[in-house]
């Protein structure tokens, strides 16, 4: 799939990162599908991304009417109605294998063959994700830093049966909605900036408990 094929959204997860990555979505134009399996939890989502927006809008980040970005949002509690016309899937529930395996093996079910799927986890193998998918070559973590709306880097994560193309639109993506995209070759346990920032968070620990 081309970048321009792209032109719908699903959004697995309406909580702290699915939120703030919907909004970030369609505060660039993309329509947004948001999916939570709670009602509740929609309506707390939606009440975060109107804050957010409301912050943005107030400190003069955007120009565009807030209505017309609202308007791009749609919020079902139906797995179904969020995927099935989806260009990209980005999924950010629990970070608990098994569960993500299985709504994965539920969203392969509804979503069309040429749809991307991305997990913004922050630190589960794409390899053992991606192994219960018929089709893992279109699946790869794309994974968003707290808080994802104001944030730019993204990990963009390749399984081992992760195909380029799958990496390079994702890359793609990410740039275009105002992040910093940064593939890696191949998965590595942590990924990279988990690495480092636990690395800084153990020294600056060090530091206070044994000077």
């Amino acid at each position: 799939m081309e970048l321009t094929g792209i032109k719908e959204i699903a959004n697995i997860g309406a909580g702290t990162m699915g939120h703030a990555i919907a909004l970030q979505f369609a505060m660039n134009g993309y329509n947004v599908k948001v999916y939570d399996r709670q009602q509740t939890g929609l309506q707390r989502g939606e009440e975060l991304i109107r804050h957010d927006l409301k912050t943005f809008v107030d400190a003069g980040m955007i120009t565009e009417k807030p209505e017309e970005i609202l308007n791009r949002l749609t919020y079902t509690t139906d797995l179904t109605a969020a995927c099935q016309n989806a260009d990209f899937v980005i999924e950010s529930i629990i970070e608990n294998e098994e569960i993500k395996k299985s709504v994965w093996t539920e969203i392969e079910k509804i979503v069309k063959e040429s749809a991307i799927l991305a997990t913004n986890t922050s630190g589960l193998s794409p390899t053992a994700l991606q192994s219960v998918l018929q089709h893992s070559e279109r699946f790869v973590v794309a994974h968003f830093w707290n808080p994802a709306q104001l944030m730019p880097l993204v990990e963009v994560v390749p399984g081992k049966k992760t195909n380029q193309e799958t990496v390079d639109v994702t890359v793609k993506l990410m740039n275009k909605i105002g992040k910093h995209a940064v593939p890696l070759k191949k998965e590595a346990l942590g990924f990279v900036g988990n690495r480092i920032q636990l690395a800084v968070l153990r020294e600056a620990f060090h530091i206070i408990y044994y000077r």
